[in-house]
């Protein structure tokens, strides 16, 4: 296997949800409920292969903001494991994007990890111009609206700012 070369940028947040990582994993792995608890989704469906299996894709298309607006990204599954924990990798302005979610089971629910690593020279002038920070944002609101879906069943709407 050939070594893989280090980020240039990491964007990385979790929360604990009050919810099996089981009951955790059949929400998320139905892309049709991630408008649900995923405020900057626009929408998401798969466009080959076998959902949830290496080598499967999905495209994606998020509202980042200005001056990006709508980004569409067609994420290829490289890894996934019952643990739960699940990665798949694709391409943003330029930049390889790996990004995984896993599930760690806690004494009161389930610890979600999300992990954005971004790849290649486009990556430092990401970071320098707050791209990363804008992308921690959208991360944590996904997550905020994951536990809220799950352990209230709200649905969120708002895109962070």
């Amino acid at each position: 296997m050939a070594r893989k070369s280090k980020p240039r940028a990491v964007v990385e947040d979790r929360i604990e949800v009050a919810a099996s990582p089981e009951v955790l994993w059949a929400c998320f792995a139905d892309l049709d409920k991630w408008p649900h608890w995923f405020p900057a989704l626009v929408e998401a469906e798969w466009v080959a292969g076998t959902p949830w299996t290496v080598g499967a894709q999905f495209r994606q298309t998020e509202r980042i903001g200005f001056p990006l607006g709508k980004v569409t990204t067609v994420a290829i599954i490289t890894e996934i494991s019952p643990a739960p924990y699940v990665a798949w990798e694709g391409k943003v302005m330029g930049m390889r994007v790996v990004e995984g979610f896993r599930f760690d089971a806690t004494a009161g629910g389930t610890e979600v990890l999300v992990r954005h690593e971004f790849y290649g020279p486009l990556a430092l002038l990401a970071r320098l111009l707050f791209f990363t920070r804008r992308v921690h944002r959208i991360c944590r609101a996904a997550l905020e609206g994951l536990k809220a879906y799950i352990e209230t069943g709200t649905v969120q709407t708002k895109t962070p700012a």
